[in-house]
């Protein structure tokens, strides 16, 4: 296996449900902290708010791709933060095909209760994980997805991207 000299039996399907065990639990976990500050919003829509939150104005596609998402799930996820007040979409004032997500100021007071929540959560669960062991981690999983992006996300001239 190129990249992994000396390491025998060593695959991505080792990795892959341990990084769907963690994905799992963090949106449980952060949507009921949602549910603690009386918003009943998914999972999903509560990663959404975090990434609107971080990237305020980011186009809706954008949120897609991030999200993994079809435009039309990013449509009704954001429906549901609209009518929560937490989230409104602005068209973008140069290209009017653009529509961006931008955190209301109650979805920024929402996002201030929650921040104790999620360092709690945080705590939890990097509890005796050295900072160096986490920043290696980081490295890693930002490696191997940029791997995959470079392989299957990238189109380039006569090819639809993918693995051959």
């Amino acid at each position: 296996m190129k990249g992994l000299q000396n390491c025998e039996n060593i695959e991505i399907g080792t990795i892959m449900p341990l990084i769907g065990q963690v994905m799992c639990f963090m949106r449980q976990q952060i949507s009921q902290a949602y549910q603690d500050l009386g918003y009943d919003i998914a999972p999903e829509s509560a990663q959404a708010m975090m990434i609107i939150q971080h990237f305020d104005g980011l186009p809706q596609s954008k949120l897609a791709d991030i999200l993994g998402k079809d435009k039309a799930a990013i449509t009704r996820l954001l429906n549901s933060l609209v009518k929560l007040n937490l989230v409104e979409r602005i068209q973008d004032k140069n290209d009017r095909r653009i529509i961006r997500a931008h955190i209301t100021p109650e979805g920024k007071a929402v996002f201030e209760q929650f921040i104790p929540k999620l360092q709690a959560l945080s705590d939890l669960a990097l509890a005796g994980v050295s900072s160096e062991a986490f920043l290696q981690t980081v490295a890693t999983m930002t490696k191997i997805t940029g791997n995959i992006h470079t392989a299957c996300c990238k189109k380039t001239k006569g090819s639809t991207g993918g693995l051959k």
